[in-house]
């Protein structure tokens, strides 16, 4: 069963152009990431917070992937996910058989994910899926696969890997899992996640497209990856996160370029923040987010949500939250988002850790 998110809408958030997707490119220095410029006028995000979210529903076209929803009670998720620098988004064919081929910009941010390290390898040729939408299998493999249809995964130990996956993935039941590794996640209109709940484990991959890039709420670790590219309607006051959790544990984001890059729209639709944390539907413990490139945008209000709000149900319930060796990129305004890079964290918190963060231009980033 989905539950629909109690969190407060945002005043304003960021959203994109319909039908329209942007890339992030960070050009390199010695110690100092340059500015990402975002287009368009400057709106500021006020996204208080939740994202509580829809859930992507299986067996949607590609051309259309809608679905409805949100987070799930029990048993659907994203779980746990290496990869270098920023250059350009890999591209496959529309044909059965399409090469999956990336541009050869060069490698514009030494060290974080992007198009250049992330997705289908270069050289590999895909062939289409004609295998089922909804995955009961174990075990199951999908290799070097274009695949346009949304994925419903009810299955232990299902892998992903050297493919394109035009829709949503998500799984159903607490003891089933799946690994997305070297492929290219594109959600695409879905408003719901391009990859949730539970049990996922992302690995050098690019996830773009959808609501959000990754939803997860328990047993998840996304790494090496690209997320970005989230989608927004413009009349749609959807709320985008690159990552969401609106309460969860076990959850590792390791070496990640995460972006919510969409303009807000006239509807106040737009990102919340590159990576939230919120305590809607239950307590948030044991995190590990490590060594990843939080993307500058003044149009959401942070890029970080730490999980404690005391006006939310589990807000206060927060523990184990271990944030360590994250750049934060300044952008133009200098604080990452509109008011700043992070909020809503408890110091006192047991177990709760932040260490060796930093700004893009190598300062030390305190907490808030």
């Amino acid at each position: 069963m989905l539950r629909q998110s109690t969190e407060p809408a945002p005043d304003r958030a960021p959203a994109a152009p319909r039908g329209r997707r942007r890339s992030v490119a960070i050009p390199a220095a010695l110690t100092v990431l340059a500015v990402l410029a975002v287009g368009g006028a400057v709106a500021v995000a006020r996204l208080a917070h939740s994202d509580g979210e829809q859930a992507a529903a299986a067996d949607v076209t590609p051309s259309a992937p809608v679905a409805s929803g949100s987070l799930p009670e029990s048993g659907a998720a994203p779980s746990p996910g290496a990869s270098q620098g920023l250059g350009a988004r890999p591209t496959t064919s529309g044909s059965a058989t399409p090469s999956a081929t990336k541009p050869s910009a060069a490698t514009a941010l030494t060290g974080f994910p992007a198009a250049g390290n992330t997705g289908v390898p270069d050289g590999v040729r895909l062939s289409a899926y004609s295998g089922p939408c909804t995955i009961t299998r174990a075990n199951t493999v999908i290799d070097k696969r274009q695949v346009r249809c949304s994925l419903l995964i009810k299955a232990k130990n299902v892998v992903i890997k050297s493919s394109q996956v035009d829709g949503t993935i998500r799984l159903e039941g607490a003891s089933h899992s799946v690994r997305i590794e070297d492929s290219v996640i594109d959600g695409g209109q879905a408003y719901a996640p391009t990859v949730g709940f539970e049990n996922v484990t992302v690995l050098r991959s690019e996830i773009r497209g959808g609501q959000h890039n990754v939803n997860c709420y328990r047993n998840c670790l996304v790494q090496d990856s690209w997320l970005h590219g989230q989608y927004l309607p413009d009349g749609g006051d959807w709320h985008l996160n690159a990552f969401l959790s609106n309460g969860g544990s076990d959850i590792q984001l390791v070496h990640n370029t995460l972006a919510c890059d969409r303009p807000t729209n006239a509807a106040g639709g737009g990102c919340t923040a590159n990576a939230s944390i919120f305590g809607d539907f239950g307590p948030n413990t044991n995190y590990t987010i490590r060594n990843n490139l939080f993307v500058a945008s003044e149009e959401m209000s942070y890029c970080f949500y730490g999980g404690y709000e005391e006006h939310k149900k589990y807000g206060t319930q927060v523990s184990g939250i271990v944030v360590t060796g994250n750049v934060f990129q300044r952008g133009r305004n200098g604080k990452c988002g509109a008011y700043g890079p992070a909020t809503s964290w408890a110091r006192s918190a047991p177990g709760n850790v932040w260490q060796d963060n930093v700004w893009s231009d190598g300062k030390t980033l305190p907490p808030d």
